[in-house]
């Protein structure tokens, strides 16, 4: 299920990413009444990969607009998802690596132990986070945490 979910929570959870979304998805709303335009331009062609549709009925030349649409809204989902992921890692990497990553966030456990810890992420099971000094990515489920406190809310303070 958190595979199914994380895509949308990825998008609501920026505004400017939501927005970015939003607006991606709207542009290849319009993309095939705008190829069926400007199918004569070269630069639609080259960047489309066009194919004549000289021979095609309105219908069938709609369809393949359409394909053409579903298939670069699908390429630029995956660049996105793709390359927020791989950006996140990458400077998570480089903050532990220079010691700058911000632990703000305090773990309670059931058994009464208390940890101030960085969070990589989390899932329905699982918390990943990153104690202070230690460079392993500690791996604990939902179940053993009683609580969660935001140490350094830099919104409020």
């Amino acid at each position: 299920m958190d595979i199914l979910i994380s895509p949308i929570a990825e998008f609501t959870s920026n505004p400017v990413i939501l927005g970015a979304i939003i607006l991606l998805f709207l542009l290849h709303f319009y993309l095939p009444s705008f190829l069926a335009k400007n199918k004569d331009l070269p630069f639609v062609k080259k960047s489309f990969e066009l194919k004549s549709t000289d021979g095609l009925s309105p219908q069938e030349a709609k369809s393949y607009y359409n394909g053409i649409a579903i298939k670069s809204l699908v390429i630029f989902l995956l660049s996105f998802f793709l390359g927020y992921g791989l950006a996140s890692g990458y400077f998570t990497t480089k903050k532990l690596k220079e010691n700058r990553l911000d632990y703000s966030y305090q773990l309670d456990f059931n058994e009464g132990e208390s940890k101030n810890v960085f969070i990589i992420g989390n899932n329905s099971l699982y918390y990943f986070y990153l104690i202070k000094g230690d460079k392993k990515i500690k791996i604990t489920p939902l179940s053993s945490i009683k609580n969660i406190a935001l140490v350094e809310n830099k919104m409020i303070d």
